[in-house]
């Protein structure tokens, strides 16, 4: 129940983004076009900022979907325990990341709340704190994935296999 709920909050949430990036792209460009109007001058930061949450937002469920980079060629040719061994020191090395953007990020976050945006003056802050945010919804997933292959005994959880070979 909660799983899906969170699944369908990030696709509402990204689902708003993309509508109000191509909204106001929109807007801004036919505005131009009219005499005396010189577009709207905010839109393209409005625009920026959208693009850095819908990205951050979406960088947990690329893992949660197997669709996040990553070369599996070799953990299909490897021996079972081999390649479990192998898939779990990636997932190892992907919670390190995590921490260290969660943890730098939360640092920038604090540092820019005192800098205004340039057309709308609001903290940026607001606009890097999408780093952490998505530091955490990836780690979310990672530990997921962590434990599906421990539990599962598998390099590549079947649910995570390419849906086209």
């Amino acid at each position: 129940m909660l799983d899906r709920l969170y699944v369908r909050v990030i696709e509402v949430l990204v689902f708003v983004a993309i509508t109000a990036m191509v909204g106001i792209g929109f807007l801004s460009t036919a505005i131009r076009s009219v005499p005396g109007w010189g577009g709207l001058y905010w839109a393209e930061e409005i625009i920026r900022y959208a693009c850095i949450w819908m990205v951050f937002l979406c960088s947990g469920l690329t893992i949660r979907y197997g669709i996040h980079f990553r070369v599996d060629l070799v953990l299909a040719k490897l021996p079972r325990r081999a390649g479990i061994a192998l898939a779990l020191f990636a997932v190892a090395v992907m919670i390190w990341f995590e921490v260290v953007l969660i943890w730098f990020g939360s640092k920038v976050t604090i540092m820019n709340m005192e800098q205004q945006s340039t057309s709308l003056e609001f903290p940026m802050g607001y606009v890097y704190v999408a780093i952490p945010i998505g530091g955490v919804l990836m780690l979310f997933e990672t530990l997921r994935l962590g434990w599906t292959i421990w539990n599962r005994g598998e390099p590549i959880p079947a649910s995570e296999q390419p849906l086209v070979d």
